[in-house]
């Protein structure tokens, strides 16, 4: 029996300009195509100002879009002082069938801040037209919001009072402060309206490799509560059977998804390495910790490169050593760098390199001691607190995934309820 998949709907990005202008909604307005195109969502950007290359993402430029163009710009400059010129109505369709044009084959419309900012009148008043008349889905993604700033219009009747009224749209905000003032100024239940906040990419933001975006996707490192990087290779004066001990008083104490890295391959010039590599693969099965402990060597068949390495230390929340012997110790400088906590055994070297500044345990001390350090640490040190939530509830693919797409989905009716 043959079974057919529904193909995704064609998305349209509106904004009055995008990249290379430089600029906050630009960027969230790129981030969402790439992710979107990522996806398999066929992307189209329509703007006043774009020029950018991007797979599966279609741009589409009408000057007459961005406010300052020359051809819109006294238009624009007369109805910011109240004056409606005679001109307007005929500006106002022309956009109107510029757009429709640029709409066609569209199924979903995302516009970004045009529903609620004066930025451009004639581009507001020519979008308005078309959400009122066409049944496809619209979603008004507010950034900012002029009502918020006056409170009541400017001057009477349209275009001006266009932006302050709730559109016939699906209605999203970017927090759940703003979201609280829309619905109070539009005198309309907040509920109407959507959160969806903007998002980091962390690949994007600390220009990743790709080697490490596929470990980190394979891994599902983001969802992590805790990440605990070791930066050496597998061998037994390391000593990882102590490093799994860790990670397990550490989930077991907190109940947190807490991860383990060892980013080094079995070392090459001794060949009980790779039994040891068994060993504790069995220690990590034995504590059920197969979804915890990661060997990157195992992904890879070789170690990670120095390159990508660095990209783990920002990533991580903490590096951890249970060497029982090391000559100097490098990862504590690289951590130090990377304004990472060092967790590790109390060894000369260490005490030389990293002073009262490393969290240093004596040999006596057992794996439960660390991991209630570490527990303490990240439970109450501000940063590690702010860097963990950004990873988990700010990441932008995830919060794509997992908030708007839904919203691409739903019947194109769903907008014109929710605006009531």
């Amino acid at each position: 029996m043959l079974s057919y998949e529904r193909a995704k709907p064609r998305v349209a990005l509106i904004h009055y300009t995008a990249p290379p202008v430089i600029g906050g909604v630009e960027a969230v307005l790129v981030r969402q195509a790439r992710i979107l195109a990522a996806a398999g969502y066929p992307v189209r950007i329509i703007a006043g100002v774009v020029d950018l290359s991007m797979p599966g993402v279609e741009m589409v430029a009408i000057p007459p879009m961005y406010g300052g163009s020359p051809e819109i710009a006294p238009l624009q400059a007369a109805l910011r002082e109240g004056r409606l010129p005679d001109e307007f109505p005929q500006w106002r369709e022309r956009l109107r069938r510029a757009l429709a044009e640029a709409l066609h084959g569209v199924d979903v419309v995302i516009l970004h801040n045009v529903c609620t900012m004066d930025k451009n009148l004639v581009l507001s008043a020519a979008l308005y037209d078309l959400v009122t008349e066409d049944p496809r889905r619209w979603i008004g993604w507010h950034h900012d919001a002029v009502i918020l700033r006056w409170g009541m219009p400017r001057f009477p009747g349209e275009p001006w009072d266009l932006v302050l009224r709730p559109w016939p749209v699906i209605h999203v905000t970017v927090s759940e402060a703003r979201r609280r003032a829309l619905a109070a100024a539009w005198g309309i239940p907040a509920a109407h309206i959507h959160v969806i906040p903007n998002g980091v990419d962390l690949g994007e933001f600390f220009r990743w490799s790709e080697l490490t975006r596929s470990i980190v996707e394979a891994l599902g490192l983001m969802a992590a509560d805790v990440i605990l990087l070791m930066p050496v290779r597998i061998t037994r004066r390391k000593r990882l059977e102590d490093a799994l001990a860790v990670l397990r008083h550490l989930r077991e104490r907190t109940g947190w998804d807490a991860r383990l890295l060892v980013t080094g391959p079995p070392g090459a010039h001794t060949p009980a390495n790779r039994a040891y590599l068994e060993e504790l693969r069995a220690r990590r099965a034995a504590w059920g910790l197969e979804g915890a402990a990661h060997f990157l060597y195992e992904h890879l068949g070789k170690g990670l490169p120095d390159e990508a390495v660095a990209d783990f230390y920002i990533l991580a929340d903490a590096v951890l050593l249970t060497s029982e012997e090391e000559g100097f110790g490098l990862p504590v400088l690289e951590a130090g760098l990377a304004r990472l906590p060092v967790f590790a055994r109390e060894l000369p070297s260490l005490r030389e390199l990293g002073g009262e500044d490393v969290f240093l345990f004596p040999e006596g001390s057992g794996p439960e001691a660390l991991a209630a350090a570490i527990a303490r640490f990240l439970e109450t040190d501000p940063v590690a607190r702010l860097r963990r939530r950004v990873r988990q509830q700010f990441n932008a693919a995830r919060l794509i995934q997992e908030r708007l797409i839904p919203l691409l989905e739903e019947a194109p009716t769903m907008g014109r309820r929710l605006s009531l």
